[in-house]
């Protein structure tokens, strides 16, 4: 066998010439590295060396893009912000410019529906753990397409299972890091299984999260209740639903919101059970394990929720220059 050598000349040549079906979906990627924005997909690449590629030494969100409205923009980027404190990591930016450069590269797309997928990375510099060779942090935002779960799906609710992954340790369950191996593992584990999601327990059988969603349920009297968030990641969809929810506290559809440990049993005993997230909105559960959960489709109270929520995603700002 012989190793060709190739010349930066044919480098570029055979990117330009491979494709694949995913790539139609890659609409543009801005990168402080490349200091601009790519459109073509086949040239939306990050250095081998970025800690962010053989570490997963980063932070990341996704954030939605709904009918030219950017949903919970300036949530999504705190939080960012936050996981980024965390594990010392410094923006390459202040978060005043990074909402700015978030905004102009979604309206270069001329997209009125994506999902921003904005990543913060050690840099590029050496292949080793120590985060002290890297040059400096990056930004990477790629807009991708918004592929949102069929509408039937919102009336005939989805089936969960139980995962056998361990769950994360609270401390880092709580970072929004690229090291998502145990995320990764749960979705092949519900793939595997021909079920929609699994959902994680810690040891004391106590509930966690999905692999990129929330879970939270409706209780027998009549609470909506969300696991503690020391043992989860803080989802800026569930947070605001939850707070839209007091609207059917008020109108004594629900008799309260609370935070608590929660059980199998919990999910078992349940009026409504819930999966939310940026990509779901608030999506019913209707089985667990093979256990039908309630009436075994949408719910009253996840009906009110996903209508709350809907109209709220209009009030985000619109996804051009400010």
């Amino acid at each position: 066998m012989s190793i060709v050598v190739l010349s930066p000349e044919q480098v570029q040549k055979k990117l330009l010439e491979r494709s694949y079906p995913a790539q139609e979906q890659y609409y543009a990627m801005y990168s402080t590295w490349w200091g601009g924005v790519i459109e073509n997909p086949s040239m939306m690449m990050v250095p081998i060396d970025d800690h962010i590629v053989h570490r997963g030494d980063g932070v990341f969100e996704a954030i939605k893009v709904v009918d030219g409205k950017v949903f919970l923009l300036d949530e999504h980027l705190q939080r960012l912000a936050s996981s980024a404190e965390q594990i010392s990591l410094p923006l390459p930016m202040e978060l005043s410019e990074m909402r700015k450069v978030i905004l102009e590269t979604t309206a270069i797309t001329k997209q009125s529906s994506a999902i921003l997928r904005l990543y913060i990375s050690r840099g590029p510099g050496g292949f080793t753990t120590n985060p002290y060779e890297s040059l400096s942090s990056q930004m990477y935002l790629v807009v991708t397409a918004l592929k949102p779960m069929a509408e039937e799906k919102y009336v005939s609710g989805v089936s969960v299972g139980k995962s056998a992954i361990p769950p994360k340790d609270p401390w880092f369950a709580r970072i929004k890091s690229c090291n998502y191996l145990q995320n990764v593992l749960m979705k092949k584990e519900s793939v595997d299984r021909k079920i929609d999601f699994t959902v994680g327990f810690d040891a004391q059988n106590i509930l966690t999260e999905s692999s990129t969603e929330n879970i939270v349920l409706l209780d027998k009297n009549n609470n909506l209740v969300r696991p503690k968030l020391g043992q989860i990641l803080k989802g800026t969809t569930m947070m605001r639903t939850f707070e839209l929810a007091k609207k059917l506290v008020e109108d004594k559809t629900i008799a309260s919101i609370q935070e608590r440990d929660l059980s199998e049993e919990d999910i078992r005993s349940a009026k409504e059970v819930m999966m939310i997230g940026t990509t779901l909105d608030v999506l019913p559960v209707s089985s667990f394990e093979g256990m039908k959960i309630g009436e075994g489709r949408q719910g009253p109270v996840a009906k009110k929720l996903l209508a709350l929520l809907r109209e709220d995603i209009k009030s985000g700002p619109k996804a051009t220059p400010v």
